[in-house]
């Protein structure tokens, strides 16, 4: 498809998760660099698509009803004519709405035929350029661009903390994804021990949990309040190391090219790792149950409980806090001399 036919794009990511938005940056990224001079629309959904407000190569984010997305692309297609649609959603009929647009080209199913241990973002990459959307040249290392003044104030509100700052992030969207909170507890202590470090625990959902982990830890363990994600993203932009299971904080903090440590359970590391110098680790990586293709077909993903007799609550409870302490190691070394 040449970039002269290409006029306005649009990328519709409406799968709902943080981290499904920086998944997709890699595609939204090289869409627009292959053609440069095309308009480059995202209709996506809030609080993810604030990360993609700063960034120079996305002309216009639009936000979906959360309650009902496929109004929301029907709406917007009704409004706006775009010659190349791209979609990493096709629930609720998303797909053949989008497929009778009278778009030029449409990608409507970036999911189809996964490779075990392919990255879903790698993925996504080969079906644009098979389908000639995108050139080669145009693929890079995706970056986040956060908002300078976001920037200097996490910079000005932090600097007078000790390093190393570590941000333990015990939050995730699944309770089957967390990390037991006696864990980050652990380990939180073992780092401060070791290396002197400052541990930041960011509130999401559950207060409790955040304020139990730093009174657990006790000395240089704070709690960071909750607030906007770009605030997140900034503050986490000034971190030595980020530490948390897969879920959005984490793709961030990868996404800024701060270490970060990533701790998987019922998704599999061999799609959704994040890249070297980062540390991936996977609890209990031959359970049977497991479905590399599609986590969300796993029976523990949304009762939250692991229908396997073992010692833990969930398979991300088999990483241990010595696990994930020799995997900072790496990391934190310079300060432990």
């Amino acid at each position: 498809m040449t970039s002269s036919a290409v006029h306005n794009i649009l990328f519709i990511e409406l799968l709902g998760g943080i981290g499904d938005v920086l998944i997709a940056l890699s595609a939204i990224q090289a869409l627009a660099r292959s053609h440069s001079q095309a308009q480059m629309t995202v209709l996506t959904l809030p609080p993810g698509g604030k990360l993609l407000e700063s960034d120079p190569l996305i002309t216009c984010v639009v936000y979906a009803d959360r309650n009902n997305p496929r109004k929301s692309v029907e709406k917007l297609l009704a409004s706006q004519n775009f010659d190349l649609i791209v979609s990493d959603t096709n629930y609720d009929g998303i797909e053949q709405v989008i497929q009778q647009s009278g778009a030029l080209h449409c990608v409507t199913n970036l999911w189809r035929e996964p490779p075990t241990n392919q990255l879903v973002s790698d993925r996504f990459i080969q079906i644009l350029l098979a389908e000639k959307v995108i050139h080669r040249q145009a693929i890079a290392k995706i970056y986040l661009q956060l908002p300078l003044l976001k920037q200097q104030r996490a910079q000005a509100a932090l600097c007078h903390y000790p390093r190393p700052l570590v941000f333990l992030i015990p939050d995730a969207g699944m309770s089957i994804k967390r990390w037991n909170p006696i864990n980050f507890i652990t380990l939180g202590k073992a780092l401060r021990q070791a290396y002197g470090a400052t541990l930041l625990i960011p509130v999401g959902a559950d207060v409790e949990q955040a304020t139990t982990i730093a009174d657990g830890i006790g000395n240089n363990a704070y709690i960071f309040p909750r607030g906007e994600l770009v605030d997140l993203a900034a503050a986490l932009a000034c971190a030595s190391l980020i530490i948390a299971a897969d879920t959005g904080p984490a793709r961030i903090a990868a996404a800024l090219n701060i270490p970060t440590i990533a701790l998987f359970g019922p998704s599999w590391y061999g799609r959704y790792r994040q890249l070297q110098p980062h540390i991936n680790l996977q609890g209990y990586p031959q359970c049977p149950e497991r479905n590399p293709s599609n986590f969300t077909e796993q029976s523990c993903w949304y009762s939250g409980i692991c229908p396997l007799q073992q010692r833990w609550e969930n398979c991300v409870d088999d990483i241990s806090p010595l696990d994930v302490f020799a995997a900072a190691e790496s990391f934190l070394g310079v300060w432990g001399e």
